[in-house]
């Protein structure tokens, strides 16, 4: 009896320890297998569907996400990530909605800046200026006597600057005498200018007794003398001969 309990006992544990050993065998590999990487999995997509990867991201679920862009769309892509098995594929049409082309805005015409400044004062003068990294509109408008000189933005209409024009501006004669008695010489021609970023002035073209040229440049307030420019040798001399 003893014998036949040992050898009962035996075979079980041999069956035991057989089962034990062909169930490991079976799940080793699924225990053993490493994931693949994101290259791995890129380039098994692209052998599967022709395209470009837009992007690839791995989630807790030992899965691998990945947006491709196909001949007829978008799609998201799920793939297991041990054996690169495509577990789902899904065309993506939120990217189409979500494309809008970027619109340029629409420049005012001088009537409808017009039409924005019209409280401002009458209209004088409205000119569109384009400079190299800025455009805008000057206008000129008289409000109870007193001329304003109003920059606007040309897409928007709002005024950015405003600068009283003031009514003591020199005269053209004025500022040919203040060239003349400073340079000694006589004046030959004139040019009026009046920029957005600094006050007006006037360019007098003096001629010298000795044949040079000389622009000079006075300002249209201050009937200061700013600069001046000699033709010979185009050399500022901010001082100029007394």
């Amino acid at each position: 009896m003893k014998i036949r309990k040992v050898l009962i006992t035996a075979g079980s544990t041999l069956v035991f320890g057989l089962l034990l050993f062909v169930g490991f065998q079976w799940w080793a590999p699924s225990l053993s297998a490493e994931s693949l990487t994101k290259e791995e999995v890129n380039q098994t997509a692209k052998d599967k569907y022709p395209g470009t990867i837009i992007k690839t991201t791995k989630n807790e679920g030992e899965e691998y996400q990945i947006e491709m862009q196909l001949e007829t769309g978008v799609y998201q892509i799920t793939m297991d990530a041990k054996s690169g098995e495509v577990r789902s594929i899904k065309k993506e049409t939120i990217h189409a909605a979500e494309k809008t082309t970027k619109k340029t805005p629409k420049q005012l015409t001088q009537k409808e800046i017009k039409a924005r400044i019209s409280s401002q004062g009458e209209l004088e003068q409205i000119d569109f200026v384009q400079e190299k990294d800025n455009a805008y509109y000057k206008a000129v408008v008289n409000k109870n006597n007193e001329k304003i000189t109003l920059i606007l933005d040309p897409y928007t209409g709002t005024i950015i600057d405003s600068t009283m024009v003031a009514d003591s501006i020199i005269t053209e004669n004025e500022a040919i005498a203040i060239a003349e008695k400073h340079v000694k010489g006589t004046g030959d021609d004139t040019e009026f200018y009046q920029p957005s970023d600094q006050t007006p002035y006037y360019l007098v073209e003096v001629e010298l007794e000795d044949d040079r040229d000389a622009v000079v440049q006075v300002d249209g307030y201050t009937k200061e003398v700013k600069t001046i420019t000699w033709e010979d040798d185009e050399e500022n001399d901010n001082d100029g001969p007394e």
